[in-house]
């Protein structure tokens, strides 16, 4: 500093002016540069500002249409809730529906079932009214009794007789026409019997078959009706 001062006195009067003005013309310059450099940040600063305040804008926007599509997405999803509600509803009733035609189905099978089932019934209680017709026929001949031909009945007396040449072969109801005793066929091979009335060792009446060829023996008179 010392040697600067030294040598700055060292200088002549108009050197010393050239260099105080030269000074002076680089500290304006300095200054100069100072100012402009200070305003143009100060430019800057205010852009950076308009720019801030500016993406503050369109950033509250954003969220205001961020907001907008959030409620209105709530809103969808509210829909298709609703929607899918209603579908499952829907599907629910079509199980429903599938469920009865299924019971229906099931039903109509039953009744074809029970249909056939009761045509085979009745074609077997038709049979089953046949043979009770059959048996109530049987039983009212039972009842009646041997049904007789319609013939005179004719009596033989006691002795012996053979069947095709003393009576007709056929089916007869032998009775005692007066007292008791007894009744051979073939020696009492096919028939041994005694005929009788007011006892009951005697038998009243006896059905019997007579084939041509048979030999009868009676000790008392018998009397024959042919029967069917």
């Amino acid at each position: 500093m010392k040697q600067l001062k030294a040598r700055f006195q060292s200088l002549s009067k108009k050197e010393r002016i050239i260099g105080g003005s030269a000074a002076v013309v680089l500290l304006l310059i300095a200054l100069l540069s100072y100012g402009t450099g200070h305003g143009n940040a100060a430019v800057e600063l205010s852009d950076k500002k308009v720019n801030l305040e500016q993406m503050d804008s369109e950033l509250l926007s954003v969220r205001v249409q961020i907001k907008e599509a959030n409620e209105e997405l709530e809103k969808v999803n509210g829909q298709l809730a609703d929607e899918k509600g209603k579908l499952d509803n829907l599907s629910q009733e079509r199980e429903k529906v599938q469920a009865l035609i299924s019971d229906k189905e099931s039903i109509e099978n039953e009744k074809n079932d029970l249909v056939k089932e009761i045509g085979q019934q009745e074609e077997s209680l038709a049979s089953i009214m046949q043979k009770i017709s059959d048996s109530e026929s049987k039983l009212d001949q039972l009842n009646k009794g041997i049904v007789e031909k319609q013939e005179q009945p004719r009596t033989l007396p006691a002795g012996y007789f053979t069947v095709g040449v003393d009576i007709e072969a056929g089916r007869y109801r032998i009775e005692p026409s007066s007292g008791s005793g007894n009744y051979f066929v073939n020696d009492g091979r096919k028939a041994n019997i005694i005929l009788g009335r007011g006892d009951s060792f005697y038998l009243s009446e006896y059905i019997i078959h007579l084939s041509a060829g048979d030999e009868i023996e009676a000790t008392l008179p018998v009397k024959y009706t042919g029967v069917e």
